[in-house]
């Protein structure tokens, strides 16, 4: 089972928004719906980041737009890119900050796919900042330590879109399956 954080700019959405949505996702609305771009996911990921980059520069007015609009000089491709890979199973801890927020496990009873990934499950929200979705039906639940019995450690620089979770995987592992499974008290 992998895991991620998911990072959520509350200038632009908020967890609680997701969680209402049932959604994993990512913001840039302007580049409007990438369906189109679903054929050369993951198997043609430099083609893949040049079209979101060109749809970026239409979009947004302006050459080298994504260089320029965030501390990482490829975030937002590389963000859309690693959206899409998501599968079924995967374990997503949203982040507001470096706040833990909640998790959720990426559907994989409800997402009629031919294969675990989710790309097929790709839906632009139109009127959403955080318009790029996979994995409809996801069910958020907050992260609270007394229920899962630790909080994971967000990195120290921040999550910039969607990121492996490497030092508390482990745990957020064990934490979720003890809170799916959980133990009767004798």
């Amino acid at each position: 089972m992998n895991t991620y954080w998911l990072a959520v700019d509350t200038d632009h959405s908020s967890y609680l928004e997701l969680k209402y949505r049932k959604v994993v996702a990512q913001g840039w609305s302007g580049l409007g719906d990438l369906v189109s771009l679903k054929p050369f996911h993951p198997n043609h990921k430099k083609q893949f980041i040049q079209n979101i980059q060109v749809l970026g520069d239409i979009s947004y007015n302006g050459a080298d737009w994504w260089k320029n609009k965030d501390r990482n000089a490829k975030r937002c491709p590389f963000v859309i890119y690693n959206l899409m890979k998501l599968k079924k199973g995967d374990l997503i801890v949203a982040l507001e900050g470096r706040t833990v927020k909640g998790v959720c496990q990426m559907p994989s009873n409800s997402l009629d796919l031919p294969s675990n990934d989710l790309v097929g499950s790709y839906r632009f929200d139109k009127g959403f900042e955080y318009a790029h979705t996979v994995g409809f039906g996801a069910k958020w639940i907050d992260w609270n330590e007394g229920i899962f019995g630790f909080t994971p450690t967000a990195p120290s620089k921040g999550v910039l879109g969607v990121k492996n979770l490497r030092n508390d995987r482990d745990a957020v592992i064990k934490a979720w399956e003890a809170h799916q499974n959980p133990q009767p008290h004798i």
